[in-house]
């Protein structure tokens, strides 16, 4: 058995205590508040050494919190003055009293030992603390609370780290010029031997090198530039959300809520939470249009997904297909009475909603019928058929009399109640609310309503009694009031408009599946159609005059899968030519699909037959299509083995012509084709959610707002059905410096994962297009260089973090031990600055940010290593003639300016100039060097690699991103 020991006389509690009694030095403790007390100047020695909490004992700490307070403000703190601001606070009995401060300056011979002290001091607070961090990592552990272990090791981590941060307390100080001088010359005497201009770190970019003379350790620098480089869409690009919702982008922007849709390298389309908004102001406009009559508004650099990869506007030309969505089954939660579905249905089609009542002209009258039924289940009104000779009959809406006068009545009753309750009689309720005794006797017996005013007035009386006796509203009891529908549809916002106007309201986009498809299922009884030509094509169709409904029911019909072109043609009616927008279902599983979901009330014959007509016809496809530049790919992954051979082995019919790079591949034949090569990419997009459209127009339509979005990892969304896309230079200077110096290089990747970011630097080093990187889609010259990329990749010290969010003390730690653990690292790349937070600094983000400047550039001095942290710039350049950034569009810089020893802008004309002579061209600019000069330098700019080189004059690179 093991024996207790018990505290020593040094109060340090030893042997089996220890496991119970923190650890701590009473004898310590005390010489240093007692030498501080005899000594008031000895304060400076320890000031950074120790803090309140690592004092044990309770009176102590409040001892030295006063003594701190008093050396901040340059007052004395003897036992007197002492006792004095500890009277004031009430603490003075706390510590003990006044003959306790005594007893400390009595034990005390003197100040002169007093930093052994605070060091005693400091060593046993770092102990308490292990133990508590021990403690407390032990007992997550045990109830480790729904947090894997991950979670908890990670928790472990930081709680160790947060430990470790605190020694490096008092490490630095002054240091006598001598010693600076020794250094100086021997780092004088160190560069004049190596007899080259480079004093720092060599970044591989010649002319940028001698500028700055390389990165210099213990420097910040910012590298800055324009994110999305004018890759933007319009204002009105409308966004689907995981809600169901349909939103614009300027919207989005705006409240920074909301999933949206992005296209996965297997093609198909998953939710993601944009990383960052982006308001780009005002540019030139291009409408794009395709075959299926789909649009959108983008800047000229945006670009778009096509069989050969992700192109901009700019190369792109009518006829290429691009990628659109194939089906977006997206339903809501929010469901809605069947009621009022129907009724939507009915008006947004064949209603009258500018007059004083709604209305329906329709002259069927089974849909006469149902929508007289949705009427009345609606509740509080009527519906009443009106023929008109040589006119289509109408079903009016209105209020129902007799729910007006039994609400009224009811409405009367709990009146005639509440006064009863209150002891007030007519007259004295008609002074009470300034109303005419006559209109309170007509109240009370039910003969009219008070208006709103009375309403208020009354209610400010009896509270909520009133209202309980009419639930859906004094209107619902006013003779003379517009009828419930008409007040339902104004709080839709759909009052009031003509059919040229006319739109599917925000709640409709949030119903579930089945309430979407009766909604559709209404308003295709209206101006849809089901009819097969005479030339035996079937068709399903709906016209229109509104362009808004026609893009909104195109994007609904899509969540079911259902492929549908729009498209503005003159009709003739009644001898007059009109414009509509017409939208046509011709492709035979869409039809089909729209047949089993959705169909059409009232003409469910003309439905059956065309379905008759499709079952009756080949199964075949015009239009979900493959392109034909998919033969290329599909050629070299067969190699040598003959077409024939090959369409053999995927189970043609016919083999001897399959007509190869002639005519667009199915969806089925392009699965044969893939299992039979056993190529997963080929499978994925033969099961893709992607339909290929053809672009039929690209017209300018001049200046427009416009936004972008940062999608992490897939730097895609969709937007108005269409796929469209959205840290080159620090990356390659990391890359550089792994090469070149052989140096450790710390990635902070806070945007791209870690993955993608070794995809970007194959393809950079490897001079292969990134997005055949990305795909694997690669040639038989590519192969060799992407092995040279990955054995050069290979052989570097590149350490890569895409923790998202990082703060300032976790990149500190994590640097920290990556050095520790490396025994040298040579730079820190942080991607990018606004993403890192900095929780509990600050009111704003400004704020934020400049903490977070300060961090970086502490770091920077504590490692002795450069620390290149990216940002981004904001919006104002925008409005400037000259584009090319200055140290005031730093975007929320805060310190960023003052703390940065050098600031380097990114600026490529040709974003901003569609006929620049400078395609392909880079410019580096040095905004600020803090030693040395600052000025401009060019680099070539290679897109399709994402790759910055040295430039060289008639050389300008291809820049096709």
């Amino acid at each position: 058995m093991f024996e207790s020991e018990t505290a020593g006389p040094s109060g340090m509690a030893v042997g089996f205590d220890e496991l119970r009694v923190p650890p701590y030095n009473l004898n310590a403790e005390q010489s240093l508040l007692g030498g501080l007390l005899l000594n008031n100047s000895a304060w400076d020695r320890i000031a950074d050494l120790v803090t309140a909490e690592d004092l044990y004992r309770r009176e102590h700490r409040l001892i030295f919190k006063a003594i701190t307070k008093l050396a901040s403000e340059d007052q004395p703190f003897d036992v007197v003055t002492l006792a004095e601001t500890l009277e004031r606070t009430n603490t003075l009995d706390a510590v003990g009293g006044l003959s306790y401060l005594g007893t400390l300056t009595s034990q005390t011979p003197s100040a002169a030992n007093i930093q052994a002290y605070a060091q005693i001091v400091r060593q046993t607070s770092v102990r308490r603390q292990m133990i508590a961090v021990g403690t407390a990592i032990a007992d997550s552990a045990y109830h480790p609370d729904g947090r894997t272990a991950s979670d908890l090791l990670n928790e472990a981590e930081q709680r160790v780290f947060a430990i470790t941060e605190q020694e490096a307390r008092g490490g630095g100080g002054f240091q006598p010029i001598k010693t600076l001088l020794n250094q100086a010359v021997e780092r004088i005497e160190t560069l004049y031997e190596r007899e080259e201009p480079i004093t720092g770190l060599a970044t591989g970019f010649i002319d940028f090198d001698t500028l700055t003379s390389g990165l210099q350790p213990s420097d910040l620098i910012i590298v800055a530039g324009r994110p999305s480089m004018g890759k933007c869409v319009a204002a009105d690009t409308e966004i689907l959300l995981d809600d169901g919702r349909v939103t614009t982008i300027e919207t989005l922007v705006h409240t920074r809520q909301g999933q949206v849709l992005t296209l996965g390298d297997d093609w198909q389309f998953t939710w993601i939470q944009p990383s960052a908004f982006v308001d780009d102001g005002y540019k030139p406009v291009f409408r794009v249009t395709t075959r299926l009559g789909r649009q959108i508004d983008t800047t000229a650099p945006h670009p778009y997904l096509t069989p050969t990869g992700w192109r901009p506007l700019s190369e792109l030309q009518v006829g290429e297909a691009i990628a659109v969505p194939r089906c977006l089954p997206i339903f809501g939660r929010d469901a809605m009475r069947d009621c009022e579905v129907k009724l939507l249905g009915y008006l947004i089609g064949d209603g009258s909603l500018t007059g004083t009542r709604p209305l329906l002209t329709n002259g069927n009258p089974r849909i006469q019928a149902d929508f007289s039924a949705a009427v009345t289940a609606f509740g509080g009104l009527r519906a009443t058929v009106k023929n008109v000779p040589n006119r289509t009959a109408s079903v009016v809406v209105a209020s129902d009399p007799s729910h007006i006068a039994k609400q009224r009545f009811k409405f009367a009753a709990t009146l005639r109640s509440a006064c009863d309750h209150f002891g007030l009689s007519q007259r004295a309720l008609a002074l009470a609310i300034g109303a005419s005794p006559a209109s309170v006797c007509n109240w009370f017996y039910g003969r009219t309503m008070p208006n709103a005013d009375m309403f208020a007035a009354l209610e400010s009386i009896f509270g909520h009694m009133l209202q309980s006796s009419i639930p859906d509203g004094r209107d619902n009891a006013a003779k003379h009031a517009r009828n419930a529908l008409t007040r339902w549809l104004k709080t839709l916002d759909l009052w009031g408009h003509t059919a040229h106007t006319k739109f599917i309201p925000e709640p409709v986009f949030r119903l579930p599946k089945s309430q979407l498809a009766l909604f559709l299922n209404r308003l295709f009884a209206t101006d849809g159609w089901a009819t097969v030509l005479t030339s035996g094509q079937p068709q399903i169709g709906y016209a229109t005059v509104s362009d808004a409904l026609s893009r909104q029911i195109q994007h609904l019909l899509l969540r079911f899968g259902i492929i549908v072109k729009r498209r503005y043609r003159c009709v003739k009616y009644k001898e007059k030519d009109h414009f509509v927008w017409q939208l046509d279902i011709t492709d035979s599983a869409s039809m089909e699909l729209f047949a089993s979901e959705i169909g059409i009330f009232g003409k469910e014959s003309a439905i059956n037959r065309v379905l008759a007509a499709i079952q009756g016809r080949k199964r075949q496809t015009n239009c979900d299509l493959i392109p034909h530049v998919l033969w290329e790919r599909i050629a070299q992954l067969k190699g040598n083995e003959s077409w024939s051979h090959l369409a053999q082995r995927a189970g043609f019919k016919g083999t001897s012509n399959i007509h190869v790079g002639r005519r667009a591949l199915s969806r089925t034949r392009l699965a044969a084709l893939a299992e039979a090569l056993a190529d997963r990419d080929l499978k994925n997009l033969a099961k893709s959610e992607i339909y290929w459209d053809q672009i039929v127009a690209i017209e300018a339509i001049g200046e427009r707002h416009v936004y972008d979005l940062t999608i992490p990892e897939t730097h895609n969304f969709v937007a108005n059905d269409i796929c469209v896309h959205n840290t080159t230079f620090a990356m390659n200077i990391a890359e550089n410096v792994a090469l070149q110096s052989k140096r450790p290089v710390a990635v902070f990747s806070m945007e791209m994962p870690g993955d993608s970011l070794a995809m970007r630097m194959m393809s950079s080093l490897g001079r292969i297009d990134q997005h055949r990187v990305r795909t694997g889609k690669l040639d038989d010259s590519e192969w060799p260089r992407l092995t040279s990329a990955l054995n050069l990749l290979s052989n570097t010290e590149i350490f890569i973090d895409d923790t998202p969010a990082l703060s300032p003390t976790e990149v500190r730690a994590r640097a920290r031990r990556l050095k520790r653990e490396q025994g040298d690292l040579g730079l820190i790349v942080l991607d990018y600055l606004q993403l890192m937070q900095a929780p509990g600094v600050g009111e704003n983000r400004a704020t934020e940010i400049s903490a977070i400047s300060r961090a970086l550039k502490s770091l920077a001095k504590e490692l002795h290593v450069p620390v290149i942290a990216l940002s981004q710039l904001n919006r104002s350049l925008e409005q400037r003639p000259n584009k090319r950034p200055v140290m005031s569009d730093l975007r929320e810089s805060g310190a960023i300016e003052q703390d940065a020893d050098l600031i380097v802008f990114i600026y490529r004309d040709e974003v901003y100039n569609k006929e620049s002579s400078d395609k392909g061209i880079a410019e580096i600019i040095i905004g600020k060097q803090r030693n040395g000069p600052i000025g401009t330098i060019k680099l070539t700019f290679l897109g399709q690699y994402t790759k910055f080189e040295n430039y060289t004059s008639g050389y300008h690179g291809e820049d096709q991103y």
